[in-house]
């Protein structure tokens, strides 16, 4: 049935109606989730935990978790527009993916960890779905048995790919092997040629959030640039006054408070440290989810091209 026919029937209605609060609470379960998992879960394999892992208070709903609850309700609407009628194996499971979803991107924007666990439980439910797809002969992420292993092995290949780059250019790595294990995972999921949709559109996400955190920093510093130089007169004469008091500094002294806060700076906005791909991977695979026929439409406008 198409989507908004079923958006006009009781039953259709009815369930857009359910998946606000399930949306909300699942958004919330999510967070109650990671401040009780094992502290262990969110830490490198030979990492002690640090005391804010083992205090249990490591993530607050508020105020993050109003966004994250309004994209868990859209996502769940669209989802199961998508996966109406008929269909409600698939919306089920792919609800338990939203959820595990949620889970990597809360603990990777936080720890920049993604806890084995939550990758195994999206590889297996979406074992699941590519299983029940290709026996029950539907064919909705996947038209050969070759497909989900295609996906797999083309997820994994391309996050090891920008990792063998980050290697070349920067001298460290790209990409954590977290990163690698999710796409292998989300590759199981979208199949061929669906795990090529899904990093495309991983890469123009992480793009256009980088680029925009670029040009807020940039324009955040020249604020600041222009307020030290026009105080710089004023400071002057104070300025001058306390150097004739101030004792001589001694030879390697350390950075100036400045220079420490602008690297502090640099830092939080991803500039020289650990990139967290993982919530850019569970989005694209999200929307490629919840975009499925979207998605697919414009595919084929761009193959018909040629």
């Amino acid at each position: 049935m198409q989507p908004l026919d079923y958006l006009t029937t009781p039953v259709g209605l009815f369930w857009i109606i359910f998946c606000v609060p399930a949306g909300i609470l699942l958004t919330a379960l999510g967070y109650f989730i990671i401040n009780r998992v094992p502290a262990k879960w969110l830490c490198d394999y030979n990492e002690t935990p640090s005391e804010e892992l083992l205090s249990g208070k490591r993530v607050s709903f508020l105020p993050a978790g109003i966004p994250a609850s309004l994209v868990m309700v859209l996502s769940l609407v669209m989802c199961r527009l998508q996966f109406n009628k008929g269909y409600d194996i698939y919306f089920c499971l792919l609800l338990l993916i939203l959820f595990d979803c949620l889970l990597i991107a809360i603990a990777d924007i936080k720890y920049q960890i993604i806890p084995d666990q939550f990758t195994i439980a999206f590889g297996v439910l979406a074992l699941i779905i590519s299983v029940y797809d290709l026996v029950r002969g539907y064919n909705i992420f996947h038209f050969a048995w070759w497909s989900p292993l295609a996906g797999a092995g083309i997820g994994a290949a391309a996050m090891m790919l920008i990792d063998f780059i980050g290697m070349i250019v920067y001298k460290r790595d790209g990409m954590g092997f977290g990163d690698v294990k999710l796409f292998l995972a989300v590759g199981i999921l979208t199949g061929f040629p669906g795990t090529i949709y899904t990093f495309l559109i991983s890469i123009v996400v992480a793009t256009v959030f980088f680029v925009t955190i670029i040009i807020i920093s940039k324009i955040k510093y020249s604020g600041a640039d222009v307020e030290e130089q026009t105080s710089q007169p004023v400071k002057a004469e104070d300025e001058a006054l306390a150097s004739e008091t101030a004792q001589p500094q001694e030879t390697g002294e350390e950075a100036p408070a400045e220079d420490e806060q602008a690297k502090d700076d640099d830092e939080s906005v991803g500039f020289g440290s650990y990139l967290a791909f993982g919530p850019y991977i569970v989005a694209s695979a999200a929307a490629y989810v919840v975009l499925f026929d979207f998605i697919g439409y414009l595919a084929q406008l761009y193959l018909n091209l040629f």
